[in-house]
């Protein structure tokens, strides 16, 4: 049938210049946010540069050879562009710090049922398609930061509950009340920093907002907690002894180097403690035990 090629030409090159104005700032944010989406960018804007060059021939043709290709292109650029939104970039935020930064500390804790649908996870965001996943991503990605969440709390309330008593042993030691008022908040800074009553964990989060302690901290804050505290009474035991008096730090576990396998150890061992205590307060030495 006749057709009018320069009618044909204008509309599609209307079509083709339009869309290269609209599709670069959609290839800068898809560049920004490392998305797999590049190539298909790339290769529809490039077929509207031809079409934007070409010979109204040139454009008969395309429609004719390509048109549903050209259109199948255009529709996944649309639905790469309606994924960019907010709500879409928030997602895809989220499950990437689910996969890069939660999964991981689950994992190394044992914490491996989700592992099959990490996996699943990981598989999406890569995918050249992931637009058409949006869905199953978020719901993948809210059922690990569930997990996490759990693991994280336990681990918060935990360092919180044994720090705060670790404080109050210190504030019910009779050497308390003569350490001096304005030196308090210092001697108990080791613990109080550390101790973070109010955890605040927004949705997507893997940090407290109010310490910003990651799970690791949190574990090896439990594990300093001793040394600390030690650390505390000898800050304490300095401030409220009197200078003409000799103080030393006796740790225990120096008496108790190796492995015991029977009783007459544990006995020998016992006796070495006390022998080295009764000694030291014979020289007028006041002792802080660790």
């Amino acid at each position: 049938m006749d057709v009018d090629k320069n009618a044909i030409c204008e509309a599609l090159k209307k079509f083709a210049s339009e869309g290269i104005k609209a599709i670069f700032p959609i290839e800068a944010q898809a560049r920004a946010y490392q998305l797999p989406v590049m190539n298909t960018i790339q290769e529809f804007r490039e077929s509207l540069e031809v079409i934007e060059v070409g010979s109204s021939d040139d454009c008969v043709n395309t429609l004719a050879g390509g048109g549903a290709s050209l259109k199948l292109a255009h529709d996944r650029i649309r639905q790469i562009t309606e994924c960019l939104d907010e709500k879409g970039l928030t997602a895809l935020r989220q499950a990437r710090q689910v996969v890069g930064q939660m999964w991981p500390q689950l994992e190394a804790r044992g914490e491996v049922g989700l592992r099959e649908d990490v996996g699943k996870l990981k598989g999406l965001l890569s995918s050249e398609d992931f637009y058409e996943s949006l869905s199953a991503i978020s719901a993948i990605a809210k059922m690990v930061s569930v997990a996490y969440r759990t693991l994280y709390e336990k681990a918060h309330a935990d360092r919180s509950e044994e720090y705060h008593s670790a404080i109050e042993r210190i504030m019910g030691r009779f050497e308390w009340e003569i350490v001096p008022e304005s030196m308090r908040q210092s001697v108990l800074q080791p613990l109080t920093s550390r101790s973070c009553t109010k955890l605040e964990l927004s949705e997507g989060s893997f940090l407290c907002e109010v310490c910003g302690a990651t799970l690791s901290q949190l574990e090896s804050d439990l594990a300093a907690l001793g040394g600390l505290f030690a650390q505390v009474v000898a800050q304490v035991q300095k401030l409220t002894t009197p200078p003409e008096i000799k103080v030393e730090r006796v740790r225990v576990y120096e008496f108790f180097n190796g492995a015991m396998e029977n009783p007459e150890q544990v006995r020998q061992a016992v006796a070495r403690l006390q022998d080295y205590l009764l000694k030291l307060l014979d020289e007028k030495i006041k002792i802080v035990v660790e």
